[in-house]
This record gives C-alpha cells, structure tokens and sequence, in this order.
C-alpha cells in the first residue's frame, strides 16, 4: 500500500454572511480547499479541521462543492464532512470541471467541521474546490406563557342573624283562697263561708253564691 502524499495549499475562509439579529437569512460557511491529493483508491485523507464561530454550534446545514479547476477531471473523488455526531459527503465532486455538486445528507454543526477526501481510481485529486454550507437561522427560543390565578371573587357579607328575644311573663299568679280588704289571705277556710269586707257592706262567698249584706247605717248621720 502507498503511503499518501498531500500537496495541499489548504486555505480555509469563514464567511458569516448575515448578522444574526437578521432570523430570516441563512449564514453560511465557505471552505477553500486548493492543492494536490495522492494516495491509493479508497484511502480517505484528513484535509483540514476549522472551527465553527460558537453562534452557529448547532444549526442545521446543507452544502454544495463548486469546482474552480477548469483542466482536471477525476472521476469518484468525494468529500466526507463531519461535525459534532452527523456526517455527509460530497460524491465525485471532481467528475466535471466548474461544476457544483450537492452534498447528500445534512450537517448539524459542532464546534469544528472536519474535511476528509476519498480518493477515486485515478488515485488523484487537483482541488481547487470551494465547499459552501448553508445554515439555517437557530430556532427561536421557546416562550412560556406563566397565567396568574384570577383575584378572589368578593361576595356580599352574610346576612346578620338578629337573636329573637321573647319577653319573659314577670307576674306572679295571686294566691290561692282569696285576698281580704285589709289585707288578710282567705286561705285555709276550706268549706267555710269567706268574708270580703267592703266598706259598708260585707261580701259573702258560699259555696260559688254570692250574697251582698248591707249595714245599715240609718241613725248614724
């Protein structure tokens, strides 16, 4: 097996296109890649590592090869382009001078994008090659709508509960047997007549009758 040889002038140039403020535009990476490849069918030679400015660590690219090199022609010479955990190619991008040639796959950016060459059966590659990668804006950050409670619902106050009093009956009943006019109870005469004396006359209960005796008060003038 023979050991590669790589003539390489590897130039590479990062083109930021639009500030990132711009959400609708797509930045892009561009990669000069110019010089000599040797080695065997199928060997696979590391070319360049560059670093990808920290504001695009995690987009989304597609990219494209666009041949500057008018005289050479190598059939099934790819690129292989790897970032972070995702890798694309770049296939027989030098069949055709000043052609372009897509990439197959997409490349979601890590810190660095490293370039790497398959060589083909003419076990040669001229470069002078330009690899752009076209970026999609980041996704906008989420948003998290916080929906504070509503106020507590004031209600009117309860109703004030007014104690109903009920008026206490402070009258003593009279006591039994009767009461005289001076004063003296008739109780304790059980089954004798009671005698109610009123001024001139005296008031006699017997027995549920009543009989009405009158003094007499002739000659007393």
């Amino acid at each position: 097996m023979r050991k590669a040889t790589i003539g390489l002038a590897l130039l590479a140039v990062l083109l930021i296109a639009i500030p990132a403020m711009a959400q609708t535009e797509t930045d892009t990476i561009e990669i000069l890649v110019d010089g000599i490849a040797r080695g065997d069918e199928g060997e696979v030679i590391h070319l360049l590592t560059v670093t990808v400015p920290e504001g695009m660590v995690g987009r989304a690219c597609t990219g494209s090869a666009e041949s500057q090199n008018n005289e050479s022609q190598h059939i099934d010479n790819d690129f292989i382009l790897s970032s972070g955990a995702t890798t694309a190619e770049i296939p027989n991008w030098e069949a055709v001078p000043l052609a372009t040639t897509a990439m197959s796959g997409t490349l979601v950016l890590g810190p660095t994008v490293n370039v790497d060459l398959r060589l083909g059966p003419s076990e040669v590659s001229s470069g002078g090659v330009l690899i752009i990668l076209s970026c999609a804006p980041p996704a906008p950050p989420e948003t998290t709508t916080t929906t504070a409670p509503p106020p507590p619902t004031t209600g009117p106050p309860p109703p004030t509960t007014t104690p109903t009093t009920t008026p206490t009956d402070t009258t003593e009943p009279p006591p039994e047997g009767g009461v005289s006019a001076g004063g003296g109870s008739t109780a304790g005469r059980s089954g004798e007549a009671a005698m109610l004396w009123l001024g001139g006359g005296a008031l006699a209960l017997l027995g549920g009758a009543t009989v009405l005796a009158m003094r007499g008060t002739a000659g007393r003038e």
